[in-house]
């Protein structure tokens, strides 16, 4: 499946919505372009195919990253990557995922208000802030909550279907929220990659 969330495909992590970074931007164009983007730890590291064995470090077991696409994508699944090296990497692998998509625009909010009935649950406060800033009339919505395992050492990719309602909405989506709310029991938590598959919007045109 394509991957839509590889920096070499014009995918970008976005500052504002991303833990442990206090970069602003004037606007949400020139989140792409950072000093940070060449530093080791970089969050551009989860979203890099040719550094298979380099990870996004975050010093804690919690934290969010923000990828924006190259244009709008209709998201069918969302893939964690771990590598598995010895038995103490277990432990930072990322467990609790949410994948938040970001609507935006005045067809997609439209349908947003049914589907988004009766949900309680939202992103972190400084990802709601921080969008809000930039785009007041846009909301983030629940893409797929799940549980990644790093003991199935014959699967460091695991990939996982939005929800149904989501698929059957249309939505498409410029950008989305990955948050980290625990990993298997490290203090610190490795992201080595995040995959983005569905269609890109000028596809379906």
């Amino acid at each position: 499946m394509q991957d839509f969330a590889l920096v070499s495909s014009g995918a970008f992590y976005i500052p504002l919505l991303t833990s442990k970074f206090d970069i602003t931007p004037s606007s949400w164009h020139v989140w792409r372009q950072t000093a940070d983007q060449h530093k080791s730890n970089s969050p551009n590291l989860a979203l890099t195919a040719d550094l298979p064995e380099s990870c996004w470090r975050l010093p804690q077991s919690r934290g969010h990253l923000g990828i924006g696409f190259k244009s709008p994508v209709i998201i069918t699944h969302v893939s964690i990557e771990h590598l598995t090296q010895s038995s103490s990497s277990l432990l930072d692998a990322p467990r609790d995922i949410v994948i938040w998509g970001f609507i935006e625009h005045a067809e997609n909010l439209q349908r947003y208000r049914p589907v988004n009935l009766g949900v309680d649950d939202r992103p972190p406060h400084e990802v709601i802030e921080a969008s809000r800033r930039q785009n007041p009339s846009g909301s983030f919505i629940k893409l797929v909550h799940v549980e990644y395992s790093p003991f199935d050492h014959e699967s460091p990719v695991q990939t996982f279907p939005v929800y149904q309602d989501i698929l059957r909405s249309g939505f498409d989506f410029g950008l989305i929220v990955v948050e980290i709310r625990g990993n298997w029991g490290a203090i610190e938590t490795c992201l080595y990659r995040v995959r983005v598959h569905g269609k890109d919007i000028h596809d379906e045109l």
